[in-house]
């Protein structure tokens, strides 16, 4: 939905995943037009970093999200995946 409501691409029903890779492509070069690091690389970031980085997510109640409820060791697992990101 991002890529069509916000990026205005065509939706490609026949490959819906097309048109979410298009998606990501057109928010990393938005991300990029506005200077903002895109990887854990242009952050400065390192995997040894992941726990301070949930720790500041700040839960409170130990669980976020709306559509999913994430744990801290979702997050975790989510930056891990970022951290090794080829983008």
């Amino acid at each position: 939905q991002m890529a069509t409501r916000v990026f205005g691409l065509q939706m490609d029903y026949e490959k819906p995943e097309e048109t979410a890779f298009k998606g990501i492509k057109a928010f990393r070069y938005f991300l990029r037009s506005i200077g903002m690091p895109i990887n854990f690389s242009e952050l400065g970031a390192k995997e040894k970093d992941i726990p301070l980085l949930v720790e500041k997510f700040g839960l409170g109640d130990g669980r976020t999200g709306g559509f999913v409820h994430l744990s801290s060791e979702d997050i975790a697992a989510i930056y891990r995946i970022a951290a090794h990101a080829d983008i």
